[in-house]
C-alpha cells in the first residue's frame, strides 16, 4: 500500500503547526476586528441589478503553497484591481502577501518569484484578509477560477475560526464558457485570443489586472447577448455549470 506522503507530512505535523499557530491569532484586535466585519457584512442585494456599465467589480487573483486547501494550503498573496463599467482603476490596486504558517515549498517559490524574507516579514492571513474586505467592499468580486479562490479564503477563515465571507461572485472562467470550448476559457488562451498584454504570470496582481482585461471582453459578449447584469448571468451561468458537472460523471 502506498502512502501519501504529503497527506502523511500534513497530518502528522502541518496540522498540528497550523492549529497551534492560527490559535496565537484567535483574540487579538486584528481577529477580533475581522470577526465583526465578516460576521455583520452583507453585500448589498442592489448589486444584482445594476447595470454592467455602472457595476464595480474587484477582480482579484491569490497566490497559494499548492492547490489543496484542506491538506494545509495556504494563501500567500492577494492582488486585486476594480473595475467600473469596461474602466481598469489601475491606479486603485491592492497587493499584499500574507505570511504562511508552514513553510512555503520551493517549487512555489520558483514559480511565483517571491522573496522568501519578505515572505516571511509579512503580515498573517487575518491583517491581509481585513484590508482585502475593506478594498472590496459593496463590490462583486471576480476571478478566474473563483471556485478555487473563494474556496480557499472560506477555508482559510475556518482555519482561523472566523466567519464566512459574504459575497457576490463572477467566475470569469465559468462565464467564458458561454463563448468559448473548455480549453479556450483558460487565462492564458483567453490573454492571447483578445491580445492582451502578456505581464508576468503567478503574481497575484499581475494575473488580477489580465483578468480584469479578460472580463472587460466578456463583459461586452455578454451585452451583445442582452445580458446586462449579475442577475442576468446566473441563469445562463447555472446550465454551464450544469453541463460541467454531467461532463465530469
Amino acid at each position: 500500500m502506498m502512502i501519501d506522503f504529503p497527506l502523511f507530512r500534513y497530518i502528522l505535523y502541518g496540522k498540528i503547526t497550523q492549529h497551534i499557530k492560527s490559535k496565537a491569532h484567535i483574540n487579538t484586535p486584528t481577529h477580533q476586528r475581522l470577526h465583526e466585519k465578516l460576521t455583520d457584512y452583507r453585500p448589498p442585494p442592489s448589486l444584482r441589478k445594476v447595470p454592467f456599465e455602472e457595476q464595480i467589480f474587484t477582480v482579484f487573483d491569490l497566490e497559494t503553497t499548492g492547490i489543496f486547501p484542506d491538506l494545509g494550503h495556504e494563501v500567500i498573496s492577494i492582488g486585486a484591481v476594480r473595475l467600473r463599467g469596461n474602466v481598469i482603476q489601475s491606479n486603485n490596486a491592492f497587493y499584499e502577501m500574507a505570511k504562511p504558517m508552514l513553510k512555503t515549498p520551493k517549487k512555489i517559490i520558483k514559480l511565483t518569484k517571491l522573496d522568501p524574507d519578505k515572505l516571511e516579514a509579512s503580515p498573517s492571513f487575518p491583517e491581509v484578509m481585513e484590508r482585502f474586505l475593506d478594498y472590496s467592499k459593496d463590490t462583486i468580486l471576480v476571478a478566474h477560477p473563483a471556485s478555487f479562490d473563494i474556496r480557499f479564503i472560506q477555508t482559510m477563515l475556518k482555519l482561523y475560526k472566523l466567519p464566512p465571507l459574504s459575497c457576490y461572485t463572477l467566475d470569469s472562467q465559468i462565464m467564458a464558457r458561454m463563448f468559448f470550448k473548455r480549453r479556450q476559457s483558460r487565462l492564458d488562451s483567453l490573454i492571447s485570443r483578445f491580445q492582451i498584454q502578456q505581464l508576468v504570470r503567478h503574481h497575484a496582481l499581475t494575473d488580477a489586472k489580465m483578468t480584469a482585461e479578460v472580463f472587460v471582453y466578456l463583459l461586452k459578449l455578454a451585452s451583445e447577448r442582452g445580458i446586462n447584469d449579475y442577475a442576468g448571468l446566473q441563469l445562463p451561468l447555472s446550465k454551464i455549470k450544469k453541463k460541467i458537472r454531467t461532463t465530469l460523471l
